[in-house]
């Protein structure tokens, strides 16, 4: 399969046969390659030798069959054959999203979803807030994405923040099944009001945050919901509002097997 100039090539430990029945029947279109022993796998030093810690981490007894898994990795490949990424997991059960892994291969964004795309229009700020895609994969990385717009002549606080006044906040929360990751904020821009002796860091303009996270449940558990908690301060040069915060949730189905 070739999608953006991107191709895909998969290798396993498995036999050719099991491959082929895999990819039969999970619809797979793309070059998936037999290391039979784990040969390759362990001369690029991905051999999962920890396999029964992990295996035991979700409660799962390992198999004789399963020894010689490799560790869940992504080496992407310039035009030239040259290494030019090497993107590793910790263990089989932490895996990048299409939509990130895709990001980072070719240096750009992807189209967003637009199903669970959720919007709040507030006094001199507009927040879009959606996640990578409208289906969750079971213990796969993810990200919420948040976009916000600051009108002209208006700017909201970011971190770190004097005593009394409220930064933008965003966070996911916590929830049986739901793993969250720390927020990734953008710059902030240092800030200094007239007659004040605190210093200010603020945003301006149009930002993008992103949290990563994953929903780590049983399957068939069905659509879960993010509820992601929202909070800034708008101000001007000559005025500041009362601190807006928002609640907003983004439900999510649960993918098809394969």
């Amino acid at each position: 399969m070739v999608r953006a100039g991107v191709a895909l090539i998969g290798i396993s430990y498995d036999s050719q046969e099991v491959l082929r029945d895999f990819a039969a029947a999970k619809g797979i279109d793309f070059p998936l390659l037999s290391d039979v022993g784990s040969r390759v796998i362990t001369e690029l030093g991905l051999l999962d030798r920890e396999l029964e810690a992990h295996h035991a981490a979700f409660g799962i007894r390992t198999g004789a069959h399963q020894q010689g898994v490799a560790y869940p990795a992504v080496f992407v490949l310039d035009e030239s054959g040259t290494v030019s990424q090497k993107r590793i997991q910790e263990n089989y059960r932490a895996r990048e999203g299409a939509r990130q892994l895709l990001e980072a291969v070719t240096h750009g964004a992807t189209l967003a979803s637009s199903e669970n795309l959720q919007e709040l229009d507030s006094a001199h700020v507009n927040v879009r807030a959606y996640a990578d895609s409208d289906y969750y994969v079971r213990w796969e990385k993810t990200r919420l994405h948040v976009e916000v717009e600051i009108e002209p002549g208006w700017h909201v606080y970011g971190r770190p923040i004097p005593n009394g006044y409220t930064s933008l906040a965003v966070e996911i929360n916590a929830e049986e099944g739901l793993a969250a990751g720390e927020p990734e904020y953008p710059p902030v821009r240092p800030f200094r009001v007239e007659g004040l002796d605190e210093e200010f860091n603020v945003y301006e303009g149009r930002l993008h945050l992103l949290i990563p996270f994953a929903v780590n449940v049983a399957a068939e558990t069905g659509a879960r919901a993010l509820r992601v908690s929202i909070s800034w301060q708008a101000c001007s040069e000559s005025e500041c509002l009362m601190p807006a915060m928002h609640l907003i949730e983004i439900v999510l189905e649960e993918a098809p097997p394969g």
